[in-house]
């Protein structure tokens, strides 16, 4: 079964997430992100592990969330990588930078969990709104239709880290671990 870390969006920016993504499936046609996957942050991209690799993933992150605070970070903007994903960008602060590589630093001691390339790029927050290896779409109509909404602009708590799981053909919560205030 496929697993991911990841960061859950929470609150008004969940809410935003989940609209925008909904309004881009219904004006034009893209997958339906919203229906498959709850709004999050990527931490480690996909990966599939056996039960004892699991337990070191879930005891891992115990240990890591129990000497962490939480921090800021804002969803500020669009952006996109090339012609085949369309996000909402993340600002992050400091803090939250210091944490997510404190955390993929724990992870990697993981014998049985495998990294890639796209897994060590540091700094590269970012929340799918489209994406052309689920479904192709037309990017400039949708790069012009977001150009024309207000920019976002929310503050938001880096307060969770989640174990997601793909049981059939959506992903749903495995664990959430909540981040001391």
């Amino acid at each position: 079964m496929r697993h991911i870390v990841a960061h859950l969006i929470r609150g008004k920016a969940k809410k935003y997430h989940q609209n925008l993504t909904q309004d881009l499936t219904e004006k034009f046609d893209t997958f339906p992100i919203h229906d498959r996957i709850l709004p999050h942050l990527t931490l480690k991209r996909w990966f599939e592990i056996d039960a004892v690799g699991m337990e070191s993933i879930y005891k891992t992150i115990d240990n890591f969330v129990n000497s962490r605070t939480q921090c800021d970070y804002e969803l500020k903007s669009f952006g996109h990588f090339g012609e085949e994903v369309v996000y909402l960008d993340v600002s992050p602060s400091k803090e939250m930078l210091i944490l997510v590589k404190d955390l993929k630093n724990e992870l990697h001691k993981i014998e049985k969990l495998t990294f890639d390339d796209i897994d060590d790029i540091e700094n590269d927050f970012h929340a799918t709104l489209v994406f052309s290896a689920l479904k192709p779409f037309d990017f400039n109509s949708v790069r012009d239709y977001l150009g024309k909404l207000p920019q976002p602009n929310l503050k938001m708590k880096f307060d969770n880290i989640a174990v997601l799981k793909k049981p059939v053909d959506k992903w749903v919560i495995d664990k959430v671990w909540e981040i001391n205030p």
